[in-house]
């Protein structure tokens, strides 16, 4: 069984919690939403002005990516490039005679 009595201090912290339930605005009849209480012009503004930070951002990381595989890229051409000009300086060498290790090419 429920008994609506309150007990020993109940009574004081049901009084306090009626006091801040006093403090609420009435209740609407029939459900009806009230009008907002803060100002939403702003959060919204902020909301937009953050969305389009990160397209900001994600469009400036996407041009470093693009940028760091084309260096990458060229990085590794260049590298490509070397070894092939010493295999062809080493093929002139062997070719002219002028091997290292100083015997004849045939």
């Amino acid at each position: 069984h429920f008994n609506n009595k309150p007990e020993g201090g109940t009574s004081r912290a049901l009084s306090n919690g009626a006091e801040h339930l006093a403090d609420l605005p009435e209740i609407v009849p029939g459900g009806q939403k009230l009008p907002e209480v803060h100002d939403t012009s702003k959060i919204n503004r902020l909301e937009d002005e953050a969305r389009k930070l990160r397209e900001a951002i994600a469009e400036k990381e996407a041009k470093k990516r693009q940028g760091v595989r084309e260096w990458d890229r060229l990085q590794r051409e260049s590298e490509t490039a070397g070894l092939k000009a010493e295999l062809a300086e080493g093929h002139l060498r062997a070719l002219n005679g002028e091997d290292e290790s100083g015997g004849a090419a045939f």
